[in-house]
């Protein structure tokens, strides 16, 4: 029986990872759903993902918002590690970590899976092992953390939900201003580095 791996990206139920589940499933917003979405845009029975011969199918079950892949309104859509499924205010990426990189690997250098050309050593997108957040924070210390973190969360999503995807060259554009905030995001990121590794005054 095939099974699949989606994780929330956005949305009520952000953080969440839905491991191995077998399919078929449906996801929507009340009970009995493989995924239920704490969501009011999403249909009470929203969308359905199935095999069907080799291929991974997503079907919007006639849903009153519609549902989208990689930011494109679907009515039918083979999935690939990878894509960005969303409904409603929620967002879901298909597939773990690992597998990702499987795709990234066998698409070859087009599309980008390692960053290069800045005198940098290559370096895959993804970090086997990623820090670990503190622990024993106080509750005002978290609150903090939180504030943060949801800040960069935030920007990425923005850039995230503008992108166009373009399967064919196995690329993805983004704007010049998109192109800014991700710097902004990565001279933010310094900015906090530096004054963490300050001692304090």
């Amino acid at each position: 029986m095939t099974k699949i791996t989606l994780r929330v990206l956005d949305g009520a139920n952000r953080g969440e990872i839905y491991e191995d589940i077998s399919l078929p499933i449906t996801i929507g917003r009340e009970e009995g759903n493989s995924i239920q979405l704490n969501d009011e845009r999403v249909s009470r029975v929203h969308l359905r993902i199935q095999m069907d011969h080799d291929d991974l199918v997503l079907t919007d079950l006639d849903s009153t918002n519609g549902s989208r892949v990689n930011n494109e309104e679907i009515q039918l859509k083979i999935l690939r590690h990878g894509d960005l499924i969303t409904v409603g205010r929620s967002t879901l990426v298909y597939g773990s970590r690992a597998e990702i990189q499987e795709r990234l690997k066998k698409s070859g250098p087009a599309t980008g899976s390692k960053a290069s050309g800045s005198g940098h050593e290559d370096v895959p997108i993804f970090e086997s092992t990623p820090p670990k957040l503190p622990e024993r924070l106080s509750p005002g210390q978290a609150a903090q953390l939180s504030e943060v973190i949801d800040f960069l969360h935030h920007h990425v999503r923005e850039i995230v939900s503008e992108a166009e995807v373009k399967p064919r060259q196995q690329t993805i554009e983004i704007t010049a201003e998109m192109w800014q905030q991700i710097v902004e995001v990565q001279a933010r990121l310094a900015e906090y580095l530096d004054r963490i590794g300050q001692p304090s005054n």
